[in-house]
């Protein structure tokens, strides 16, 4: 039955408030329902005032949510009802037609000699369904990574199965080759009264040597790759890099900031490569640069020798495969391990002043320590 509500002027200043607000008695009598209550639910103030909210909505009796307000009520604490579990506890609708998703708080509240509870009704239904596409977008991501996964181990396991079964067969064909040349060798000796069958042994051994380079490449090049790529100590790595090498006679310089280079871990043999072409090809060689430079569009690693250059017409070829007779697999090799992380190489040095091979290391695959 409908009792008077003295008192629910009192509250009309939470008419301004965009959430439901609503004022109950300790037996859940309705003193006050603010403006926006009215315009979720369609019921106006003096529809309800005075009614009893739980007769209302069956909805709050509950006894996990009547027990829980009750305590209020003998001066427990406010009770918070979250969307997750109890959604629609005073069931609105959206203009849509779907229910409001509720965030309900019950606050007690002293007036009129009692503990009165003040309750804030907020509608979360944006934020519940970007909590729900959140969710549902991160179980599809999740199974898409299972996915990736899986799919990456099994390119792992192929990965490993090819290069062993190559291992066995470089092995085995680098045997035959290592017969062949021996035999060819001593074919050569016992034949150099005939000139024109001593021609052909030896095209038949530099054909044999060819062969066998061309195997060796493919051991470094199955390589390139198959690890993941790390952060690497640029001073670091150049150091071991030339560690091998024979640099009597030449000064090294590194000229260089404690910087990271994310690259393949391979990143260790372009730098030896680059040395070792030098130690080659430069003839009037006798000292080494390393040094770097930032711009807008990263960061440019240099390495330069006093050597005799490299002539202009073959700056680009000598990074092609078909080159190597010239340069050795070095310098192929090191563009391809560089274009891994999206490194890039070119030679831009003056012929008769040295030769100068430039680096660009993309934003991001780069950065300073300390």
């Amino acid at each position: 039955m409908k009792q008077p509500c003295a008192g629910n002027e009192t509250f009309r200043m939470f008419d301004l408030t965009p959430n439901g607000v609503i004022v109950l008695s300790p037996d859940y009598t309705v003193l006050f329902w603010n403006t926006c209550m009215s315009e979720w639910t369609g019921i106006k103030p003096e529809q309800i005032e005075g009614t009893n909210l739980i007769e209302r909505y069956p909805t709050l009796n509950d006894p996990s949510v009547l027990t829980r307000i009750a305590q209020l009520f003998e001066g427990g604490p406010a009770v918070l009802f979250s969307p997750s579990f109890h959604p629609h506890l005073i069931p609105c609708s959206l203009p849509n037609g779907n229910l409001r998703a509720q965030k309900m708080s019950f606050i007690p509240m002293n007036y009129n000699n009692g503990i009165y509870a003040l309750v804030f009704v907020e509608d979360v239904s944006d934020l519940t369904n970007q909590v729900k596409a959140y969710r549902e977008m991160k179980k599809i991501a999740e199974r898409q990574l299972e996915e990736i996964k899986k799919a990456q181990n099994a390119i792992y396991l192929t990965n490993k199965k090819l290069n062993l079964l190559n291992s066995i067969t470089r092995h085995d064909i680098m045997n035959k080759l290592t017969v062949l040349i021996g035999y060819l060798e001593l074919s050569r000796d016992r034949e150099q009264k005939d000139p024109e069958l001593a021609q052909y042994l030896e095209h038949e051994i530099d054909a044999a040597e060819a062969i066998k380079d061309q195997i060796q490449f493919t051991r470094f090049y199955q390589d390139i790759g198959v690890k993941s790529a790390i952060w690497q100590d640029l001073s670091g790595t150049i150091r071991t890099a030339i560690i091998s090498l024979d640099m009597r006679g030449i000064a090294i310089k590194i000229d260089l900031p404690e910087i990271e280079i994310f690259a393949d871990p391979l990143l260790q043999k372009v730098f030896y490569n680059l040395v070792d072409n030098s130690l080659q090809h430069g003839e009037t060689i006798t000292r080494v640069c390393f040094s770097c430079t930032e711009g807008p569009a990263g960061l440019f690693l240099t390495y330069e020798d006093n050597g005799i250059g490299v002539p202009v017409e073959v700056k680009e070829k000598i990074f092609r495969h078909e080159f190597f007779r010239h340069t050795g697999f070095g310098l192929f090799l090191s563009r391809e391990i560089l274009a891994i992380t999206h490194l890039s190489i070119c030679e831009n040095g003056i012929p008769g002043q040295g030769a100068r091979f430039e680096i660009t290391v993309p934003t991001g695959m780069y950065r300073f320590r300390g």
